[in-house]
């Protein structure tokens, strides 16, 4: 990288100085200068504390919006927790309640039988029997906590909460392990409630018998047993209380697992669909070579094969020689016994490649000649001219202005990032003066723009899509900041449009000047459609068997039972890819009529091809308008004749592939640089990227180009050249494209 500047000298008056830009003159002494350096120095300091403070408040800014959003999902999950906490405490009450009425429920049976709260009741032999109803009693308790913690862990364990964190966190054959296993716990636990209330019922109806028992003898008592008999009511009382909350208990333990089972049905239900989800966008998303379901595997191992000739290494005759010589110290030439020195034996050589990128300074001294004699026809002073500029009034030549360009709109870097990367090679720029620099570069550029548009409207076929843009600009406007890149591939060019509309005007500008008989792989939008009744059959549009493909994985997703139809039809679709495969490979070109095995290839694709929309056919007339497959059915028949296009033409692709790899890098520059901040901005920026992807897809440097377009450019006066067919790829002759393609 080199930084060209010119070195004036000067007798009177004051210049520009190369290196600053304070006004200077040789009059001033050394001590004013050094001030005016300190002084911007200072400024240049302070302007970088304050933008590294705004970075750091914008740093802190972001800080508190996500600690804002913690504490606010925070405070949500405890007040969530409090309306659990009141929701008990009225259950709490409610049992209460009910354990207050059935206590008077029962003292009204026991007057009822006669037998009033303080009176003695004589069954003293019915002591030894409520002694081992009260240790039964006492048991079934146990058992019936230990069973109302397990069903309390269930019901913890089956929170929505929990579970919807499990459904995140685990692979699909976990859940569907766990949800196995908690179907299974369930069931215990619903039989180990089954046999609980059943013991708990034959409990029941023997203290009933028990209570009718203690009617009767209540008729027959003697006053010796009434003080026993009262001690017994009492521990029945206290037995019919706990018996009654352990049925209380029970049902509340029922409801829950009740509610357990609908909650488990409906995740399961989810789980399901999340599964079927999952699966159809994991093949859509990840799967390799998708489009044909499957991949030849190749016998031969990776890497070098035994008893394989080795290409030894890469020669580089093109890389400048620097050498160096390098002795032993002096002391270790001298012999160590009689000190005689020793004599030179030739040399021991070697080599290694280093890379140097570093930014230097050209400093360019014109000297004068004034003229010795008096001849008044001769110029008083001449002097070798300047070196030429790209832009006057700048001290950057052009191999900086090549090398910003090749960063920023062939790697696709932000602007700050390229800025950054100049000045850790040694040249300190600001991103602003880069990004003002831009508009300049406009003129230069938009004929080999206009250049490339044209060479595509006479090429027959060509590959159209659009994605998402963003202009800054527009939301002041009070617009949305929305806006479209509209991409335009043919076989050796590629051609960019940046739009704020996705209008059929837009693909006007685009494809409008197409050739008679051109064909446009395009998805199925419908501006596209419009373009073609427009031109009125010029353009015959074919369209991607990969969209469709989408549209088919896209109706499977969440349905399960749409799994199996999704695969059939994936299947099919990539029958006709191996087919046509198939054919192409008996494919030629240059012959007007083809051989006997690619007639063959063809009526094998042909018949498969009316098979798949057959199918369609009797597929979509057995559904009802509602089903979800319907849509893409209706959309594969609708779209036959585009689909069908690359059969009777071989040179036609099934699919847009090839322009959707092209605008990768385009959409990887728009992530990393959220866009153009205006519209001039945005159109510069199609205009660099259909310029180098052009260069690019024909195999030449970018930045070799670019140095030796922008130097004939400032040789020109700052113009571009007026003939472009030295600079265009397929005009250009094969010696330049040689020298304009990168060595190795």
């Amino acid at each position: 990288m080199k930084i060209c500047t010119e070195a004036v000298e000067t007798e009177v008056g004051l210049v520009e100085s190369p290196d600053e830009g304070w006004p200077h003159s040789p009059g001033l002494s050394t001590t004013a200068e050094a001030y005016w350096r300190s002084l911007y120095e200072r400024e240049r300091a302070r302007a970088e504390a304050a933008e590294a403070r705004g970075e750091e408040l914008r740093r802190q800014e972001v800080d508190s919006r996500a600690r804002a959003g913690s504490l606010k999902w925070q405070f949500d999950k405890c007040r969530k927790k409090l309306a659990a906490s009141v929701g008990e405490v009225k259950e709490f009450r409610r049992a209460a309640k009910e354990a207050r009425a059935e206590l008077a429920r029962l003292e009204k049976q026991l007057r009822a039988a006669g037998v009033e709260p303080g009176e003695r009741i004589p069954l003293a032999s019915l002591r030894r029997v409520v002694e081992r109803r009260e240790n039964t009693i006492e048991s079934l308790r146990t058992e019936v906590s230990d069973l109302r913690k397990e069903s309390k862990g269930l019901a913890d364990q089956l929170a929505w909460e929990k579970m919807e964190t499990r459904f995140q966190k685990k692979t699909n054959r976990g859940l569907e392990e766990e949800v196995i296993r908690l179907c299974g716990k369930l069931r215990e636990s619903r039989d180990d409630l089954r046999v609980s209330l059943r013991a708990a019922a034959r409990v029941k109806e023997g203290l009933k018998a028990r209570l009718l028992r203690a009617k009767e003898a209540a008729r027959s008592r003697s006053p010796r047993s009434d003080e026993a008999l009262r001690k017994a009511l009492g521990r029945s009382r206290r037995q019919k209380t706990a018996l009654g909350s352990l049925s209380r208990e029970n049902a509340r333990l029922r409801r829950a697992l009740r509610k357990s089972e609908t909650r488990r049905a409906r995740l399961e239900a989810e789980f399901a669909k999340l599964r079927a989800t999952g699966a159809v966008l994991a093949r859509r998303l990840f799967g390799r070579k998708s489009e044909r379901q499957e991949k030849p595997r190749s016998e031969r191992r990776r890497g070098g094969q035994p008893g394989a000739r080795g290409h030894g290494r890469t020669p580089r005759p093109a890389l400048e020689e620097r050498t160096e010589v390098r002795n032993p110290p002096p002391g270790a030439r001298v012999c160590a016994c009689c000190g005689q020195p020793y004599v030179a034996n030739g040399a021991r050589v070697s080599s290694l490649v280093e890379i140097e990128v570093s930014a230097h300074k050209r400093v360019i001294r014109r000297t004068r000649w004034r003229r010795g004699c008096g001849c008044a026809s001769s110029p008083m002073e001449v002097s070798a001219p300047p070196a030429p500029r790209l832009f006057a009034g700048t001290s950057f030549g052009t191999s900086v202005w090549a090398r910003f360009l090749f960063e920023r709109y062939a790697c696709f870097r932000p602007l700050r990032r390229v800025a950054a990367w100049l000045s850790d090679q040694g040249l300190a720029v600001s991103a602003g003066t880069l990004g003002d620099s831009t508009h300049r570069f406009t003129p230069l550029f938009e004929p080999l723009a206009g250049a490339i548009l044209a060479r595509q409207n006479e090429s027959a076929l060509r590959h159209g899509d659009e994605t998402t843009w963003r202009i800054q600009s527009l939301r002041e406007q009070g617009r949305s900041s929305r806006a479209w890149l509209w991409a335009s591939l043919s076989a050796d060019s590629v051609y960019f449009h940046v739009d704020p509309s996705r209008s059929a005007e837009v693909a006007m500008k685009l494809f409008g000047a197409a050739g008679r008989h051109t064909v446009l792989v395009c998805d199925r939008y419908s501006a596209y459609k419009k373009l073609a009744r427009k031109l009125g059959g010029l353009v015959t549009l074919a369209s991607c068997w990969v969209h469709q493909r989408r549209t088919i994985i896209d109706c499977a997703a969440g349905e399960a039972r749409l799994t199996p139809w999704c695969e059939r039809w994936i299947e099919r679709i990539a029958l006709l890819y191996r087919l046509n495969e198939a054919r192409l490979a008996r494919y030629d070109s240059g012959l007007e009529h083809q051989d006997a095995a690619f007639d063959a290839a063809h009526d094998e694709l042909k018949k498969a091809l009316e098979g798949l929309f057959a199918q369609a056919r009797r597929e979509l007339a057995a559904l009802s308008a509602q089903a979800p497959e319907g849509k893409a059915l209706r959309s594969l028949l609708n779209h036959r004749e585009g689909l069908s296009v690359f059969l009777e033409r071989p040179w036609v692709p099934t699919d847009n592939n090839a322009i959707e790899r092209v605008l990768r890098g385009p959409v990887i520059g728009r992530r990393l640089s959220f866009g153009s901040d205006s519209e001039a901005g945005a159109g510069f920026t199609a205009m660099m990227y259909s310029v180098l992807g052009t260069l690019s897809s024909n195999g030449i440097d970018p930045l070799r180009w670019l140095d030796a377009w922008l130097t004939a450019c400032a040789q020109n006066g700052g113009r571009a050249p007026g003939d472009l067919s030295a600079w265009l790829p397929w005009s250009m002759s094969a010696e330049r494209r040689r020298a304009l393609t990168a060595p190795g």
